[in-house]
């Protein structure tokens, strides 16, 4: 008797559960465009998608063709488009109110940079702006709780899968595309290391460049550059030519051993330490000059 009794109260648990998806994905499909009002307001830009889903396993949601807009004083285009974006959250905090990011998947997601004549990026917004401008007058104010709170919603892995960046700067009338963009992140925790694994095609049909590395433990490190890194580099006709012309800012932040012009090829090149003092083991060839590094 016992067994029947299981085996139903399992049945009806599920049954309710099926039900609660279907109802709450019922009342998203109705109130799609008031939702996606919301996350409108509160990035600051136009979004768009042709389905919002709600997942329990794992839970989360999933949007389909989002489109999130480039602000006006950019563009009348896409900031970012995907033909499928994920959002995993975190169940625990869920419970006590706090929304905690676990994972994101973009599957063929398309992203365009603007660097504007003013030095200002499309991925910028007024409030961002406004809170680095109340940071740079008073250095001395604690974060906010929301600031903290901000900072916890970023704390998550990523899954990119045939990713595509284009790279514009009107100042200078520098271009960049990179296709075909796998890109994993661990969790990021400031007392773990992050692991990151990037295979993308950089101003080429095929895919010539691969990077594995690790990051951190970043806790109480305040410079990016002082960040302890562990990795290996391999390339295939790299032009860092062009990508020193479509990127000048990024050249000036590398190390002067870094900055290369001319089309490389690089094998294996191991790396480790932190940007103000990296070691680096391996041999790059180019089109003008051989360098290897021991």
């Amino acid at each position: 008797m016992r067994k029947p009794i299981i085996a139903g109260a399992v049945l009806a648990v599920t049954s309710v559960l099926i039900l609660a998806a279907l109802n709450v994905n019922y009342l998203v499909r109705r109130n799609k465009d008031y939702l996606l009002g919301r996350l409108a307001q509160e990035f600051g830009r136009k979004i768009s998608a042709d389905e919002i889903e709600v997942t329990f396993k794992p839970l989360g949601a999933r949007f389909v063709n989002l489109a999130i807009a480039d602000p006006p004083a950019f563009s009348a285009d896409d900031f970012v488009r995907a033909k499928n974006f994920q959002v995993e959250l975190r169940l625990l905090p869920l419970l006590i109110g706090q929304l905690r990011v676990a994972k994101v998947v973009l599957e063929s997601p398309v992203v365009t940079i603007v660097r504007g004549t003013d030095g200002k990026y499309n991925f910028e917004s007024p409030t961002s702006v406004e809170n680095g401008a109340e940071n740079r007058t008073d250095r001395s104010k604690p974060p906010s709780d929301g600031n903290r709170d901000g900072e916890l919603f970023l704390i998550t892995s990523l899954n990119i899968s045939d990713g595509t960046l284009r790279y514009r700067d009107l100042n200078s009338g520098g271009e960049l595309t990179v296709t075909q963009i796998n890109l994993k992140v661990s969790d990021i925790e400031r007392d773990e290391p992050v692991e990151i694994q990037l295979d993308a095609a950089v101003m080429t049909a095929k895919t010539n460049l691969k990077f594995n590395s690790r990051v951190g433990p970043i806790a109480g490190i305040l410079d990016y550059r002082d960040f302890p890194v562990d990795g290996n580099i391999d390339a295939d006709n790299l032009d860092l030519g062009k990508v020193n012309r479509a990127l000048p800012q990024f050249r000036k932040a590398l190390p002067r051993h870094l900055r290369f012009d001319g089309i490389y090829d690089i094998k294996d090149l191991k790396f480790k330490g932190t940007w103000h003092n990296l070691s680096l083991k391996g041999a790059i060839s180019g089109t003008d000059a051989s360098v290897r590094f021991e």
